[in-house]
Formats: structure tokens, sequence, C-alpha cells
């Protein structure tokens, strides 16, 4: 008799009618977006210049009326950095103490229109300063200091140009269509509106190619461009830079008038407004958008025989009654 462990058959033995089943296990795969990369473009910033031995000068220094080589190593300095002494000859003119002034106001010397011992130290190692409107402001702008007394032209972020000035004086003046008022040149961000070609007679005095930038206030030359401001509110300029002034900037590029104008000195009340500002949140006029500008660097040209040419309203255009 045969005899069947039953633990070991239910343990070896299959229903043959019950079919194996398999099973299969998914394991989901998970995809990460990674973000988007974002490109940054740095704004141009203004290279400062190599370091340029020049030659020694002793005390009072190079003046008007001095020439020679010497006074051409200096000129040749200044204009490679964007100050222009007019004609490059070893002359040492008026158009030379102009960017002479220029630089002792930019830098805070002395305002005496010589080459000394400070002035050839600071041009040998010279540093652009900090833009006073910031680094981050239209690319092609002009910025008027009325605490140094200078106008500085910037196209692509670079500075162009750098030329002494004289702003509103503060005094007390009757004159004009808006009669009695003071002499100030009101802070604030401007844009340039229209220029007119030649000598024009206001009735405060005669103006040299004035581009207007708030209303009757213009940027223009003048034979008078003193170290301090004297103006009745215009930015005066030397006259060899207003030859060519016109063709550097054009309508809409904005103004920037930065620092503290000048107090009044009649005795009279303040205009309304600070006397001080620092870079306003609105605009006096309607903003302009800049034309778009390229990456070259203008320089100025060396000399200013010729007349520009221009794109600006005839002088039949009426212009206000302009402050110079």
């Amino acid at each position: 008799m045969l005899t069947v462990d039953n633990h070991d058959a239910a343990a070896t033995l299959v229903d043959p009618t019950v079919e194996e089943q398999s099973t299969t296990t998914l394991v989901a795969t998970t995809t990460s977006t990674q973000a988007p990369t974002t490109t940054t473009t740095a704004l141009p910033v203004m290279p400062d210049p190599p370091s340029l031995l020049l030659p020694e000068v002793k005390e009072p220094g190079l003046a008007q009326g001095s020439s020679g080589d010497d006074v051409l190593a200096f000129e040749q300095r200044l204009r490679s950095l964007q100050f222009d002494p007019g004609k490059v000859d070893g002359k040492f003119d008026s158009a030379t103490r102009g960017a002479v002034e220029a630089l002792e106001k930019l830098m805070g010397l002395e305002r005496r229109g010589r080459i000394g011992i400070a002035e050839r130290l600071v041009l040998m190692a010279f540093k652009y300063p900090a833009p006073l409107a910031g680094p981050d402001r239209e690319a092609k702008r002009v910025e008027i200091d009325l605490d140094r007394q200078v106008l500085i032209l910037y196209n692509n972020h670079l500075v162009v140009l750098i030329t002494t000035t004289s702003t509103g004086n503060g005094r007390y003046f009757c004159g004009g269509n808006d009669g009695c008022q003071y002499a100030v040149t009101p802070p604030g961000k401007f844009a340039f509106t229209f220029g007119s070609v030649g000598w024009h007679k206001v009735k405060l005095g005669m103006i040299y190619n004035p581009m207007y930038f708030n209303e009757a206030i213009a940027v223009h030359g003048s034979e008078s461009v003193p170290t301090t401001p004297a103006s009745h509110g215009c930015a005066r300029i030397p006259m060899h830079i207003a030859e060519y002034f016109q063709t550097l900037v054009t309508r809409g590029d904005p103004v920037y008038v930065i620092g503290k104008q000048a107090a009044p000195t009649s005795g009279g009340q303040s205009p309304s407004g600070s006397t001080t500002t620092t870079i306003p949140t609105s605009t006096t006029l309607t903003p302009i958008t800049a034309p778009t500008t390229t990456s070259s660097t203008t320089v100025a040209p060396t000399t200013s025989s010729s007349t520009p040419g221009t794109t600006f309203p005839p002088t039949t255009v009426a212009e206000p009654t302009t402050i110079p």
C-alpha cells in the first residue's frame, strides 16, 4: 500500500488549471525642468587711461602765452582724456586754458588755468570720476555739474567731451519776458528741444549756437566762461567747443543738471523748491526716447575752422527769450 506524505504533496503538486501570474512593477520616472539661464549685458565702462609720464614743470607753471614741446605734450594728453584744448600745436591759448580749467574744476584743484605741479600729477595718473547721474542712465546724455561747473557728454556710456561751463550766478535781475527773477540754473532732468546756428541777440545779451533744454535756458557759446557761476541761467561753454557741440547732441537727448544752484545774492526769497538735488524721479519735460547710439567713441575735432552742419530749425523759427 503506497503512502503519500500530505505535506510533501501540498508542496510539490500544482493545480494545472491555475495559470501562473507574473507581477510587473513600474518605476515612475521624474523629469526635472531646469530654470532658464538669464544673460545680463554689462554696460560699457569708461576705461581709465594708462599712466603717462609728462614733462616736469616748475611753478608758477605753464600759462596762456607759453609755447613749446612741453605745452604740446600736455595738449596731447588733455585731448586723449576728452578735454578739448583746441588746436594741438604747442601754443597755450585761451582754448588750452579752458581745457585746463575744466581739469582743475573736475578734480577739485585751484582754478587758475595753469599747468603746474598739481595739474601735471593729475594728468599723469588721471582717473575718470563716477557719473553723477548713475551708471545705469541713458547711454547718451549730458551732465551739467553745478558744483564743479563742468559739462560732460556721454555717448554709449563713454565720456566723449569734458568742458568748463558757467551757469546761473544767483543774482536778482530784471529783463526778459518773465520780468524780475533770480539768475539760477534749476537742477533736474530735461531734454534738448531745439538749437539755432550762429550769433543771436536776445534781451540779455549775445549767445552763440544755442541748444535749448529747459524752455529759455540753453547750452551756448560765450566769449566769457569764468571759473565760477556768472550767467543769467544758461550753461556757457567756450566758443571753440560751441562750434561743433550741436553735432554731438540730438533733439531729445537727456540733460541732467545736478548739484546746488547758486544762492540768491540780493537778499530776496529763493526761487520755489530746494536748492539742492539728487536725481529726480520725475521730469520737467515730457520724456523723449533718446536715439540709438553706436559703440564708437566720438572725439572732439582738433580745430574749429569749419561751421558744423545742422538739422536744427532755421533761425526764422520763433525762439524763447533766452537767459544767457
